[in-house]
């Protein structure tokens, strides 16, 4: 056993949210450290509940994003620390730039500390093991589209590319799920114990509805489309907005202007969970990041003149990336090459 491990086994919980190679483990960020702490966890560590219950506040604060500076987080710190009366917890200085790196610029500045020091306060005080466990994770790759039922009797679809996660206490106290990328979801009634649907921009409330959710971080529009029930949906910046049946809910990142359209056939929002491929006047370039997750290719746009042209058609996820792409060039003027999994637009 080498000293790392050794030190490892000492870590308290304020030991693995300043861990740089632990914070990337957390949110998935690098495969070596991953990994290790993997294999790390798998020995059955004394303080591995600790351990987890750390990787799981990191990936909740991931959603949230704005930087905040070393000098603000490290004053915060002292002062959350002595107004808590924690013991043996020190000042972040010496590490305060991987915090801020790896947590912090994720973080509402208000909310946050909010968040932060209750999650402090939690994890240092007496607290029921089965209050707050492990997480599920579900990660779907490139390519797949996969179907899950929740604890609650929820109904799940997730998009390719995508990842789910829920606690593994979800349904006893609370239904909140952190979602990154597509999925369509048929939520199980319940009055008392609503599901949040988390997304880094925004969060979804519902009671018992069937509704889609297009919130790929990579991408610059939110979206999501009600099929039956009601939904709310809340940004930190704008007014909550309630939809109604066959409505869409469109946001484009750093607008502070949602839009509400209505439509008549709601259900080719979310026509991919049945193996199709629709879009709707969507620019080319767009059309290519859908099919680089819908087939597990990688596009080269060299002819950035087509990359705004619009477009509007049906395909099957089974269809050829070829045969798909025949069909949208008819009505423009570009060419492509394949070599491997790679596609060049000339």
């Amino acid at each position: 056993m080498n000293n790392k491990t050794i030190l490892y086994q000492k870590y308290k919980f304020e030991d693995f949210i300043l861990d740089d190679s632990f914070v990337n483990f957390a949110v998935n960020n690098n495969k070596a450290d991953s990994e290790k702490w993997e294999k790390w966890i798998s020995t059955t560590p004394k303080n591995k509940d600790i351990a987890v219950k750390a990787k799981m506040l990191i990936s909740q604060l991931r959603f949230k994003k704005q930087e905040l500076s070393n000098d603000f987080v490290r004053d915060e710190w002292l002062k959350l620390s002595k107004r808590l009366l924690l013991k043996d917890i020190s000042s972040p200085r010496n590490k305060k730039t991987v915090f801020r790196k790896n947590i912090w610029q994720y973080a509402a500045a208000a909310s946050i500390l909010i968040l932060f020091a209750s999650a402090i306060y939690y994890f240092t005080s007496t607290v029921k093991n089965d209050d707050f466990n492990d997480y599920h994770e579900l990660i779907v790759k490139k390519g797949e589209v996969k179907n899950t039922l929740l604890p609650d009797g929820t109904v799940v679809f997730i998009n390719s590319d995508s990842k789910l996660k829920y606690d593994s206490n979800f349904g006893k106290k609370r239904r909140e799920v952190f979602l990154e990328g597509e999925a369509w979801f048929d939520v199980k009634h319940d009055k008392k114990k609503p599901f949040i649907v988390h997304t880094q921009e925004n969060d979804i409330t519902v009671l018992g509805t069937s509704f889609n959710v297009y919130a790929y971080p990579s991408e610059n529009t939110f979206r999501t489309s009600l099929e039956r029930g009601k939904i709310s949906v809340s940004h930190s910046d704008i007014e909550t907005v309630k939809l109604k049946e066959n409505q869409t809910y469109l946001l484009t990142k750093n607008s502070l202007k949602p839009e509400i359209c209505e439509s008549e056939n709601i259900q080719s929002y979310s026509s991919w969970k049945e193996g199709e491929t629709v879009f709707r006047n969507q620019p080319f370039s767009e059309i290519l990041r859908n099919l680089e997750r819908t087939h597990n290719v990688a596009f080269n746009l060299l002819n950035k003149e087509v990359g705004s042209i619009k477009f509007t058609g049906n395909f099957s996820t089974k269809d050829n990336i070829s045969t798909i792409l025949e069909v949208i060039k008819l009505p423009m003027a570009f060419e492509y090459v394949i070599v491997n999994d790679t596609i060049t637009i000339k």
